[in-house]
């Protein structure tokens, strides 16, 4: 694995110190999942990673995209369900997992530019439609995606998003980078360890040891990628976004999490075709807090004409 690691990182023109980060980041590779393919895809500045179970193509694939500084193994234990039937891929965000980049990260990740990403890889993976699902960072990215290319998006889902209005980059320096200093990040901008503390009071984790271990792997693999993209987040006005949204969505939330519902209503003003559930017994993180109810829920939505 370090081998690879440090190969990939070489071809990307990265330099020694950035290797040798790279090879440490393979210590705290994701856990293994169910997937039966993937690989990776050379697309401008660096390369998009995707993992896939399920060969069945009568019907669109299923897309998943994972939180902030998580990773494709997010989705490992509700794959094999929605898998069944359908054709399911999961993606690396940039700068997380195996998804790498060239060079330092920027200041800010667009959602517009993942979105962008994401749809030059549909087009090389010869995909002209998708069933989306995204989960925190992954489902901001698909607002502007489904908005922007509404052909190529069937039905959506948004599991515990930030759905709100824009701010610009003199509120992002001072009330967002402040108010995480010494809290999610450092002053480098490498993400810090949460607590099971943390995750249970905000995130509403309801299986906090084993999510709690993951997610700081995760966030370790991401590094540096992780704060500027929340920065995306922040500086995109989703919630005016999702009034260009055509496609049926589902707003998904666990019903122990209270961070995420104050932007319900208004997504729910904002889209034309919408429906709320909440996956019980589950924090943010549905998928990995209770997988069989999640994918229950998300099979059916997915699976209507």
């Amino acid at each position: 694995m370090e081998f690879s690691i440090r190969r990939r990182a070489l071809a990307l023109g990265l330099g020694f110190s950035a290797v040798t980060s790279l090879a440490k980041a393979a210590e705290d590779g994701p856990p293994p999942g169910p997937w039966t393919g993937g690989g990776l895809l050379q697309r401008a500045g660096g390369q998009l990673h995707y993992v896939t179970l399920g060969t069945d193509q009568s019907r669109p694939p299923l897309v998943l995209l994972h939180k902030l500084g998580g990773w494709v193994a997010d989705w490992r234990l509700v794959a094999p369900a929605l898998a069944q039937g359908r054709r399911v891929i999961a993606f690396d965000l940039p700068g997380h997992g195996d998804s790498l980049w060239q060079g330092p990260p920027p200041y800010i990740q667009s959602l517009g530019e993942t979105a962008a990403l994401l749809v030059g890889a549909f087009d090389e993976m010869g995909i002209a439609q998708v069933d989306l699902i995204g989960n925190s960072l992954g489902g901001c990215a698909a607002v502007p995606l489904a908005a922007f290319w509404p052909e190529r998006v069937r039905r959506l889902v948004l599991v515990s998003c930030a759905l709100g209005g824009p701010h610009t980059l003199a509120e992002i320096a001072e009330k967002i980078d402040k108010s995480k200093r010494k809290v999610g990040y450092s002053p480098a901008g490498d993400p810090l360890p949460l607590d099971v503390e943390h995750m249970v009071s905000i995130f509403g984790t309801v299986h906090p040891e084993q999510i709690t271990a993951e997610m700081n792997a995760s966030r370790r693999r991401a590094g540096r990628w992780a704060q500027p993209s929340e920065r995306g987040v922040a500086i995109t006005d989703l919630r005016g976004t999702l009034t260009r949204v055509e496609a049926p969505t589902l707003l998904l939330y666990g019903s122990n999490n209270k961070d995420y519902l104050p932007f319900r209503a208004g997504a729910e003003a904002a889209l034309k075709h919408s429906s709320t559930e909440f996956v019980p017994d589950a924090g943010a993180f549905v998928m990995q807090d209770n997988p069989p109810a999640t994918a229950a829920i998300l099979k059916r939505f997915v699976e209507q004409a």
